[in-house]
């Protein structure tokens, strides 16, 4: 067991401006809605996307203190009209690391969460709401946080299991107010998270993770057998190293298996706003993971594998030391693992692709999938059964839904 404690002082949490610059969503003026008269993708920020077992696909996004659903059946080419699940306004938050999720069951329930903004700043609400009529309708938006606080809650993560227990991970500051209230440091938040087993129609109480998490980074998570799942999130060391744990959550509460993940020696007491990226290994049943870092032993974007049963990472790889990458993310098909990320090199920011066909071992060398001068969102991958596509949105070319594997690439590989 990983001791998961340190003291904190209270720095501002704004830091690397070059990387969150980069993120800015669309803005009003460059999409002119009122000529559409319509909510659209195209205008609207942060989408995430799913494909449901019939292969219409769905996404959410946000648009004017709205969460809106739409689907498309011609993968992209064109929507249908958006559905509003929160009928009364709320500031939906919507930036990269933190974004509206979208599930679909295999019954067509639609499932959503987003973090709401309250007052004061870094404070929030985790919602949850779903549509049991193929997303015609929405229930009215539910809080899924117990704690009836005003603090942070935030940084939410939806995923469903094969067994059908539905989790809604997030960043939780709870702990932190109740040791100012005795007077106590307490280093950074912490990680909760609840669960449903009725396709959403109750959760769970509120379960704790670990304390001393990093504020404001996403939490990555894949399966882990056919009802728990492991996470993995940006965890305080010591007095202020920020690097990564990883942990299994049950459906009953229980956290299992918990290590560290990384070991980068970043000494940072701010956070980074910069989330990992995992996905499962479908040949060793390890776990591929992807994440930014300023350490003293690395810069840049690495990958790692992580195994439970070891309890190490192991093929550590940089993918990218230069300046202004980031924000990688990781997807798996037909055995072949597939890592894009966003870079920054002063002028434009780019979307590269590297591969593995050994499970990590070795890497293809990268390749340009898109390029913006503008402002852009985070690069996210979506699987189908036959391929996977590039979900990303910029303020140049709108939302880009597009294809990248099951066809030739021409890429080369590096030992």
């Amino acid at each position: 067991m990983i001791e998961l404690i340190s003291s904190y002082s209270k720095t501002a949490v704004a830091v690397f401006s070059i990387l969150l610059l980069s993120t800015t969503a669309v803005s009003a003026n460059e999409c002119d809605t009122s000529a559409q008269g319509l909510t659209s993708v195209d205008c609207g920020a942060t989408p995430s996307a799913t494909f449901d077992q019939n292969g219409r696909l769905w996404l959410t996004y946000v648009q004017d203190q709205h969460v809106y659903v739409s689907h498309s059946d011609d993968f992209g080419e064109s929507y249908s009209p958006s559905v509003v699940v929160n009928k009364i306004p709320e500031d939906a938050e919507h930036n990269g690391e933190n974004r509206p999720k979208i599930i679909v069951d295999a019954d067509s329930n639609i499932f959503v969460s987003w973090t709401k903004k309250t007052s004061p700043r870094f404070t929030g609400e985790i919602r949850f709401s779903r549509s049991t009529d193929g997303g015609d309708t929405f229930e009215t938006p539910r809080t899924i946080n117990d704690d009836e606080l005003f603090t942070g809650h935030r940084f939410e993560s939806l995923f469903l299991t094969e067994s059908g227990h539905m989790y809604v991970t997030w960043v939780d500051k709870r702990d932190l107010e109740a040791n100012i209230e005795l007077g106590k440091d307490y280093a950074g938040a912490a990680v909760y998270y609840a669960v449903s087993s009725d396709q959403g129609q109750t959760f769970s109480q509120n379960y704790r993770v670990a304390n001393n998490s990093c504020e404001c980074c996403r939490i990555a998570i894949a399966p882990r057998g056919p009802e728990n799942i492991a996470i993995l999130w940006r965890q305080i060391f010591g007095v202020t190293t920020r690097d990564h744990a990883i942990a299994v959550l049950t459906p009953d509460g229980k956290t299992m298996e918990m290590g560290r993940a990384s070991y980068d020696d970043w000494q940072i007491d701010a956070c980074p706003h910069h989330g990992p990226s995992m996905v499962q290994s479908g040949k060793s049943g390890d776990y591929h993971m992807s994440w930014f870092t300023n350490g003293d032993l690395h810069q840049g974007i690495y990958y790692a594998r992580y195994s439970f049963e070891k309890a190490s990472p192991e093929d550590v790889y940089q993918v990218d030391g230069s300046a202004g990458a980031g924000h990688p993310y990781l997807a798996e098909y037909d055995q072949t693992l597939y890592l894009v990320w966003k870079a920054f090199d002063g002028q434009q920011s780019q979307i590269s692709l590297i591969k593995s066909i050994d499970d990590g071992k070795s890497w293809s060398v990268s390749e340009i999938l898109r390029s913006t001068s503008q402002g852009s969102d985070h690069p996210l991958i979506v699987n189908k059964d036959d391929g996977l596509f590039l979900s990303w949105h910029s303020d140049e070319h709108g939302y880009v839904f597009e294809k990248f594997a099951g066809r030739a690439l021409g890429l080369s590989y590096v030992e």
